[in-house]
């Protein structure tokens, strides 16, 4: 398993993994319309990974995405695991303002560029068609400013309601966390709907936390500590895989 944390930190500093020079002024997962839909797929790392072929599949792919039919596209990240998963080592993320838009991108992507891309991918990194995730978001709460350096973390959390609890009690968690103040700039979160039939246990709601960084996330989970809202969370919802979720640092690739 290789460095994936430092590399992805890296490749930003790297000219040629952006289809233009201000990557670093793109709006990381950028908040979703009504309409919008965020795609997950998993991929591994070859023997020829490293910084420099990665930048160098980025700026490729951007090229290709600007030459097809794919105007649905809206943006792309990479997140990779701040704990070291067996089953992938990255996941690239696109975002979609609609179900028409995604489909007819990857339809022209499948007929006439796929094995462009698995030649020029070979060695380097592999992607997983059997685990690909496209999920409806909802917004839960705005970011007071928008965060435009071109990283980002995020935590999810698949849970389920407790026995007596539902929707009407999530609905009400989350006006509760609303209405607190102190939390870091960049913080928001949405909630995911599975646009495809989960696996048991079928979660009944997938949250989604987005920081600026990492010690914005600290400050703002000493500050949720600090409330009764943690109480709120056990009672009511039990959360996989751990109340620490799955997290992720972020870099935008495309917006």
């Amino acid at each position: 398993m290789k460095n994936l944390t430092l590399l992805f930190a890296s490749i930003l500093l790297i000219g040629a993994c952006s289809q233009n020079e201000d990557v670093a002024d793109l709006v990381v997962e950028t908040e979703p319309q009504s309409e919008s839909l965020v795609e997950y797929v998993w991929h591994t790392a070859g023997p020829n990974f490293n910084a420099e072929n990665l930048a160098k599949l980025i700026n490729d792919w951007n090229s290709m995405i600007d030459n097809m039919n794919c105007s649905g596209m809206t943006g792309a990240n990479i997140l990779s695991p701040k704990v070291a998963n067996d089953e992938y080592d990255f996941i690239w993320v696109m975002l979609w303002d609609s179900q028409k838009g995604r489909d007819d991108c990857w339809d022209d992507w499948t007929e006439n560029q796929q094995l462009n891309w698995d030649y020029l991918i070979d060695g380097i990194m592999q992607y997983d068609l059997d685990n690909v995730y496209l999920f409806k978001p909802t917004v839960g709460k705005s970011p007071n400013m928008e965060n435009t350096s071109g990283s980002f973390v995020n935590t999810f959390y698949f849970c389920t309601y407790n026995d007596g609890y539902s929707e009407d009690d999530l609905i009400a968690y989350q006006e509760d966390l609303n209405a607190i103040e102190g939390f870091s700039d960049y913080w928001w979160y949405v909630t995911l709907e599975p646009m495809f039939e989960p696996d048991d246990p079928k979660p009944d709601f997938v949250w989604l936390d987005l920081w600026g960084s990492d010690d914005d996330k600290a400050s703002d989970q000493a500050l949720f500590t600090n409330t009764d809202l943690p109480a709120q969370v056990d009672e009511k919802f039990s959360c996989m895989p751990s109340i620490d979720g799955v997290s992720f640092n972020g870099n935008a690739i495309r917006r």
